[in-house]
């Protein structure tokens, strides 16, 4: 069928060419195409680089931190089966600071959870995630492809595209953006980018240890920034360092001995000495959100509406509950997909979420980088406390892991 054509087997509506136009291929994009695939839509997704191009992209070589919720998510969508060989759990959790006491300590097995979290290579992601949509017959694929332009029509949108010399357009009930920070849906949409520079970077790598890591994650707190390590495979890590905008270069032209040895000295040997470093990439660190998700028959979810400091790392998690959202207030057949009263209450439900968790991050930077020694030593003795009341600290951890539907309680 020429792309030009509108299918009008593809919509149960013969006046669309489709339900849900899609921007983006990154892990929101791909989850809420199969999500609504599974409910019956008809999806067009477009995507500006094809998976296997090498192009730079969402699924490139960083290490992701997945909630128990996104578990429950990716289940959900019939997905986590298929990326459970490629995931490391995370059975206990270590947070402290440097240079003070206290400490706070966090196991699965106190919190009747399988895992307190999950790391995968976002490149294991990408390709577990595009098996899935390649496969499903309800959703068609724009890739290479890029949004040129879309308007408002009484009932939906009309999308113009460009497929390498074509411009086609599809008519659809919605449009989302899932296209990332700097979104061409939202910039159609007319929204403003709220920015925040936190005046940082996140320093990125691999590093395996002696021993094995046997699912422990470590996350401490600095004055300049939080030094982490999340779990991978058996004895490889992924290694965080936040450096601050003066010092992030010097750190990034240090030999890889060098640069564990400044590591070390924050975060400490937890399993042995530090070996076998990755090629370092570096991040600046902003906080970016949208005041609205929702303008008529548009749509923003994942980083083209927010994106936070990794601090509390819910980046991707918070993308993946975007998706739930919308996807559990969905009414059989799609009913309600362009209702106003629909997308005005996921829009209320998103900000609300987004909201608290910009509130955390931030609490979480500007109590953990004051510089006060008697900050300091008000932070050990709260987080000594939190470890003396297991209650508190299970409702820590169930925000931790937010979008739990069981356990955590």
């Amino acid at each position: 069928m020429d792309a030009n054509q509108p299918d009008l087997n593809a919509s149960s509506n013969a006046q669309y060419d489709c339900d849900l136009v899609i921007a983006g291929g990154g892990p929101v994009g791909l989850t809420l195409a199969l999500g609504m695939a599974q409910r019956g839509a008809q999806v067009d997704l477009i995507e500006v680089f094809a998976p296997d191009s090498g192009q730079p992209n969402s699924f490139d070589g960083r290490v992701l931190a997945l909630s128990e919720g996104s578990r429950l998510i990716l289940q959900d969508l019939n997905v986590w089966a298929d990326l459970q060989p490629y995931v490391t759990e995370i059975h206990h959790v270590h947070v402290s600071q440097q240079g003070y006491l206290g400490l706070t300590l966090m196991h699965s097995d106190e919190l009747d959870v399988p895992a307190l979290g999950y790391s995968i290579r976002a490149s294991d992601l990408g390709r577990v995630l595009w098996q899935k949509v390649q496969a499903n017959s309800e959703i068609r694929l724009h890739c290479p492809a890029k949004i040129l332009s879309f308007k408002e029509l009484a009932d939906g949108v009309e999308v113009s595209l460009q497929q390498g010399e074509q411009v086609i357009e599809r008519r659809a009930r919605l449009v989302v953006g899932a296209d990332g920070t700097d979104s061409q849906v939202r910039q159609t949409m007319g929204l403003t980018l709220q920015q925040k520079n936190y005046g940082a970077w996140a320093i990125l790598a691999q590093v395996d240890t002696e021993k094995p890591h046997q699912n422990w994650a470590f996350e401490r707190f600095t004055n300049e920034g939080p030094v982490a390590l999340l779990p991978l495979n058996t004895a490889t890590h992924k290694l965080v360092y936040v450096a601050s905008d003066a010092n992030y270069q010097s750190l990034l032209s240090l030999s890889d001995a060098e640069f564990l040895q400044a590591f070390s000295q924050k975060m400490g040997e937890r399993f042995g000495a530090y070996q076998n470093l990755s090629p370092r990439v570096a991040y600046p660190l902003k906080e970016t959100y949208v005041k609205g998700v929702v303008k008529g028959h548009a749509v923003l979810m994942g980083n083209a509406s927010h994106t936070q400091h990794p601090v509390a790392a819910q980046g991707l998690n918070l993308g993946l509950r975007d998706v739930d959202d919308f996807l559990q207030g969905l009414q059989p057949g799609l009913v309600n997909l362009t209702e106003p009263s629909f997308l005005a209450h996921y829009e209320q439900q998103r900000q609300t979420d987004h909201q608290k968790v910009m509130g955390l991050t931030d609490s979480l930077i500007r109590i953990f980088e004051h510089s006060s020694p008697l900050v300091g030593h008000a932070r050990g003795l709260a987080m000594m406390t939190l470890q003396a009341l297991p209650k508190l600290k299970r409702r820590l951890a169930r925000f931790s892991m937010q979008g739990a539907k069981q356990g955590a309680k």
